[in-house]
Order: structure tokens, then sequence, then C-alpha cells
């Protein structure tokens, strides 16, 4: 049983590293076998200290060289409450750690591919727009705009020399892969979706939405590049609110998020959109995934122990 820091610490505790997976096994009240986004990291090291802070989603647990993980929860309400909860804890001394989201995600068919491994960039935000229904103007090229009132545009670029750094640590790293994920890749034309896994860089779109199909993908694109971010790379649901929580505090500086693809954004030609999320969605790429993103993340994190 991982002692409490209220039974060995009357100070704030500081800690190195703090890992922001969304989801563990008791997000989910299904008794189904679904992904669990913390169970490689608790194989690999040992938690054995845990501490408990009001508003975040589950104890922070922490090695005693000082790498901690919890989940922030699944979407961008649940993952800011959880980190700004972190932040503004008496019990924790923040001022020199590192964040670091590390979980699974989505990717277009135009620029990655199932397993590969994409360290973020730009911060993007999916929801904070304009949208309205086609038949209300049939006129428009496109039914979506950037918000007319907004206070500011809705994404982060990460610190340049930090992304930069993870990237050169992990891109050497050696990927796993399947057979069976390499048929799911097959059955897509475009050169980037049948490639073997690589670790990249690329901008990470964050929505509350699980949105599926082309159309849906052009909008994106199309958001991303009005925010000057490029292709977006990966689609997930938290870390717009873990960026805006570290922003908030002043410590978006240290802040990496490393998203690992198990599907793809659209069906291949044949297919059904329902088809296409049941069969991405498989246990197959679900694990491929949850180990790539593993393999990473623990380079990274090394190489920020090591300086």
């Amino acid at each position: 049983m991982p002692k409490t820091t209220e039974q060995r610490h009357s100070s704030p505790i500081e800690l190195e590293i703090l890992l922001l997976p969304a989801f563990a096994a008791d997000d989910f009240v299904s008794d189904d076998d679904l992904p669990n986004e913390v169970e490689r990291w608790f194989d690999a090291y040992d938690f054995a200290n845990k501490i408990d802070v009001p508003g975040a989603n589950m104890p922070i647990q922490y090695t005693d060289d000082g790498v901690a993980i919890t989940s922030t929860g699944m979407g961008k309400s649940a993952a800011a409450t959880t980190v700004a909860s972190i932040l503004a804890s008496p019990k924790i001394d923040c001022s020199d750690m590192y964040f670091l989201s590390v979980g699974i995600a989505g990717t277009t068919p135009e620029v990655g591919t199932l397993g590969s491994v994409f360290i973020a960039d730009f911060v993007v935000d999916w929801d904070c727009k304009q949208r309205w229904a086609e038949r209300d103007d049939s006129d428009s090229a496109r039914n979506l705009q950037l918000l007319p009132y907004r206070p500011r545009d809705y994404v982060y670029r990460l610190d340049e020399a930090l992304v930069s750094s993870a990237y050169d640590r992990a891109r050497e790293v050696e990927l796993c892969d399947s057979e069976a994920v390499q048929e799911l890749r097959d059955e897509y034309p475009q050169k980037s979706a049948r490639g073997k896994p690589t670790v990249e860089i690329g901008t990470t779109l964050c929505g509350d939405e699980f949105w599926h199909g082309e159309s849906y993908s052009e909008d994106a694109q199309w958001l991303v590049k009005q925010y000057d971010a490029g292709s977006y790379a990966t689609t997930e649901m938290e870390d717009y609110g873990t960026a805006t929580a570290l922003d908030r505090f002043g410590l978006l500086h240290r802040y990496l998020s490393v998203r690992s693809v198990v599907n793809f954004d659209r069906p291949h030609e044949g297919q059904t959109v329902r088809e296409s999320l049941e069969e991405d969605l498989g246990q197959e790429t679900m694990g491929l995934g949850l180990e790539n993103a593993f393999r990473v993340g623990s380079r990274i994190v090394e190489g920020l122990r090591n300086g």
C-alpha cells in the first residue's frame, strides 16, 4: 500500500515529472476489458507513494525519485480541472516540474499511420468555433468559421526547444508493429497511412466531440490552418484543457504532449463510418498504440531526468 505524502511530509513535495494519461481502469463503469493508459507505467515504475489532491481525478502516485502519474479523466474539462487542482495545491511544489500528456489519439491518413507517435508542437482547440446548418446557408463554401468575438486565437505553441529535445531523444525508439495492423493500413491509398510507424512532430487537435469522416477532417484542417499551425497530426480530447491550465499558472513552457495513433479519422473506400470505427478501435490497434506511447514517453522521461 503506497504511503501518503501527508504521513511523511509537512512541506510541499517536490516532483520532477508528472505523467498525465487521460484514463485508468477506474475511470470506466463498464466491466468490459477497456484500454488503460496507466497500466504500462505501473508495470515499469515503482509508484510507491501517493498524495490526494482535492479536485484531481485520482490520487497522484509517485516514485521515490520524483516521477509522478495521475489520470486526468477524459475530455478537456476533466483535464483542465485535474491539472489546475494540482497546480493550486499547497501539497505539491510544481515550479520545477515537467508535465507530460501521454496517451492515444486518432490521425488523418494524409499525415500519419497506426502506431506512429507524435510529439505536439501546437495544441489547437476544435470546439471553440462557429458552425451553422448547411441547409440554412447553401451558398457558403464552408459551414463554419472562427468565432468573430473570440478574445484570442485558440491555439498554443509549445516550447520549441523542449519539443525539439524530446524529439531528438525519442526519434530512434524502436516502435512495435503487427501484421494485422499493417493490413488495416494497406486499405488506405495514402502513402503516409500505409507506412510503418515512426516518431514525428505535429499539431494535435483537441475536442470533446469524437468526430469521424472525411468532410469533418477537411473542416478540421481548415481550422488548424487559420491558426497557422500547419496540418493536424493527431486528434484527442484533453490536451487543450491541460495546456490552458498550465498557461494560466505560467508553466506552459514545461509541457509536452505525446500521442500514439490508434485510429484513422475516416473510413477507407468501400467501408462505412460505423465499420471504420469498430475496426480501427480494436484490441490490436489499441494495444499497439498504448505500447508505443509508453516506449516514446518513457524515453522522454529518462531524457528529462538526465537533463
